[in-house]
């Protein structure tokens, strides 16, 4: 079964459990497995790739080695696990232009007063609704982690 997963992943497909929460494991071969495939379709310094909806929590690996811009998920916390690389994350502050690009969801260019935190491999990371936060990558760098959203 989980060759069967990992197959369906590999060829781009996102396996998806609507209704209820099923058993998935992602190894640390997987991992890097996914971050090799993730470095093939980098486009303006990111790719992402779902990995699983359970419902009230969704799975995505990511990949980054620009900066992100500032997000804020009104009603959705997130949890990132650092995977490989390193980054610095801001918090807090005050939002500098923010527009709301879908219900829930707020971007900004930059954070006024926001707190810096530096993450590497092996970092498990709490974002709660509401904050703002930006991923920040030093040229010639990259991150790569697995983000975990958990409707509030």
């Amino acid at each position: 079964m989980k060759s069967i997963a990992i197959f369906l992943f590999l060829a781009g497909t996102t396996v998806v459990a609507a209704n209820a929460p099923s058993f998935a494991i992602w190894t640390s071969a997987d991992a890097k497995q996914m971050a090799q495939e993730l470095n093939t379709r980098l486009h303006g310094g990111l790719a992402s790739q779902p990995l699983g909806n359970m419902g009230n929590y969704t799975f995505a690996m990511t990949l980054r080695n620009q900066s992100g811009g500032v997000e804020v998920h009104e009603h959705m916390a997130d949890i990132f696990v650092i995977e490989s690389g390193e980054a610095t994350l801001a918090t807090g502050g005050k939002v500098i232009d923010p527009k709301t690009t879908t219900p829930g969801e707020i971007r900004g260019t930059s954070l006024e007063g926001a707190t810096e935190h530096r993450v590497a491999a092996g970092d498990v990371l709490t974002i709660p609704a509401g904050m703002p936060h930006q991923m920040r990558v030093a040229p010639g760098t990259q991150v790569v982690y697995m983000a975990i959203k958990v409707a509030q």
